[in-house]
């Protein structure tokens, strides 16, 4: 009876060390597999950690090229008054010089450097173009402004004869007299035309005159026409040169068909043949 019992717990005892055999072999395979799965998850985490960087840096990749897109934008903003400006100033030399400055745009080429080109060196390029754009800007503007004046001197001061004719009288002392003007001897219904730029400041009767038109023009100067037979404009008018303010006549005091043409200067009369 012993005996069997005795068999029976080395059965069971064989058995148990199986089972923790069976145990011990599969725990390992777990503790394995684990072992196995924490590498790959260190490696995942490893590879979200470089996935987050390179999201940071694209983000600021994009900010960048925001940034230079609208340096880009506002550059071309630029370059495009200035553009604008010189055609101006192109425009406004050929009006006062009267010479054409017409001319083909060569088509331009910028070389690159390539991939190698940093956005600081980007920002100083930028900064350079700004500031010789706003150089050339300023220097177009004085230029600008010099041509102004000049057109409006070169359309402001009387240029010219105001009728065809010759000269029947001259400016100066005229039978015990001082006659303030020129008379341009001309036939009845002659077109009278504006010497220079300028607004009607006066279009109607005046005294021993006749029918008078007082042109004001720039810098002080102001022309009259007188002893017309019709006038063609109003005061507040106006007229560049060569435009036709009307006819002459014989009206006011006058021996014959002529035009009365006076250049003033701060409404002192000037010699009109210095002018002319």
């Amino acid at each position: 009876m012993d005996t069997d019992r005795w068999e029976y717990i080395k059965i069971f005892i064989t058995a148990l060390i199986a089972v923790i055999v069976v145990l011990s072999c599969y725990l390992y395979k777990n503790k394995l597999y684990i072992a196995g799965l924490e590498n790959k998850l260190s490696l995942a985490h490893m590879k979200i950690q470089d996935l987050k960087r390179l999201e940071d840096i694209n983000n600021k990749q994009k900010a960048e090229i925001a940034k230079l897109n609208s340096e880009a934008e506002k550059l071309k903003s630029k370059v495009e008054d200035l553009e604008n400006l010189s055609r101006q100033v192109q425009n406004l030399t050929e009006k006062t010089l009267k010479i054409d400055l017409s001319y083909k745009r060569s088509k331009r080429t910028y070389s690159s450097r390539g991939a190698d080109i940093t956005l600081e060196e980007i920002y100083k390029k930028f900064n350079r173009l700004n500031s010789s754009i706003e150089t050339q800007k300023d220097n177009l503007n004085q230029v600008r402004s010099q041509l102004e004046i000049l057109y409006e001197w070169k359309y402001s001061v009387p240029s010219g004869y105001p009728v065809f004719g010759p000269i029947s009288s001259s400016f100066g002392v005229r039978r015990r007299e001082f006659h303030t003007g020129i008379d341009i001897r001309a036939s009845i219904g002659t077109s009278v035309r504006a010497t220079a730029n300028g607004v009607v400041s006066y279009a109607g009767w005046k005294g021993g005159y006749g029918l008078t038109v007082v042109v004001r023009h720039n810098f002080g100067f102001s022309t009259v026409y007188a002893h017309l037979s019709k006038i063609l404009v109003n005061v507040g008018k106006r007229i560049e040169r060569g435009d036709i303010i009307g006819y002459t006549g014989v009206t006011g005091y006058t021996t014959g068909p002529h035009l009365h043409y006076e250049v003033r200067i701060n409404d002192k009369p000037v010699d009109p043949k210095n002018y002319l």
